[in-house]
């Protein structure tokens, strides 16, 4: 009997397990783009996520610097700090994209947040997220094979579902659109957002754990 209850709280717990996450070779990819000018860094880090600076960018009127990025394990990108300064107006796209996530698989939901100030002048932002199943690293505005989770103005947040196939990417676009000489400061990001029947089933297989010790105890005893 006591077998057959630590059996079944493993099971309860599994689904929590397999929705918390994973990462197999993540690449980090950025791409920014003005009219016809445009430029791309990418990066490898470990299976378990972790943080990279991209080096400074001029692109058109835009100099793009502090351009500090985050991933992590469970699923969740970050472009934690990225500075922009424009001389003049026009307009910018930011593709920020994490390849190499492998679960959750299935339907899950997912947590877009945009936040950020203009230090001076007027700019219009936004930004679209997106799951990417083909597992693109240089796919610019996530124009190929990408599900859109949210279109967020400066200051949102959303929760949107989407299919992950267990081999896909996550896309964060920024459009920024400038009239004159302008400064701004962003952050973006897209989480993984545990199911409430996944943490309920947890706590049911924990309480089966703790049922199995006690009744352990007093045969002991």
């Amino acid at each position: 009997m006591r077998h057959f209850l630590l059996a079944s709280a493993m099971a309860l717990a599994a689904p929590f397990v397999i929705a918390g996450g994973a990462q197999a070779a993540p690449m980090l990819g950025l791409t920014l783009q003005s009219g016809s000018a445009s430029s791309f860094q990418s990066v490898a880090l470990s299976p378990a996520g972790g943080s990279y600076n991209f080096t400074p960018v001029t692109v058109g009127n835009f100099q793009a610097n502090n351009i500090g990025t985050q991933l992590f394990s469970p699923d969740y990108i970050d472009l934690a700090t990225f500075d922009l300064s424009s001389s003049t107006g026009g307009t910018l796209v930011v593709t920020f994209t994490a390849t190499g996530f492998t679960s959750p698989s299935g339907a899950s939901n997912w947590h877009t947040q945009f936040t950020g100030n203009v230090a001076n002048g007027a700019a219009i932002v936004s930004v679209k997220s997106y799951l990417d199943n083909s597992d693109t690293l240089k796919n610019p505005g996530c124009a190929v094979g990408c599900t859109l989770l949210s279109s967020l103005d400066l200051g949102g947040n959303a929760v949107a579902s989407a299919v992950s196939d267990g081999s896909f990417a996550l896309t964060e676009v920024i459009t920024i659109t400038t009239k004159g000489s302008e400064r701004l400061s962003l952050d973006a990001s897209v989480s993984n957002v545990p199911e409430p029947v996944s943490l309920a089933l947890l706590g049911t297989g924990l309480a089966g754990v703790g049922l199995t010790r006690r009744r352990a105890g007093r045969k002991a005893a």
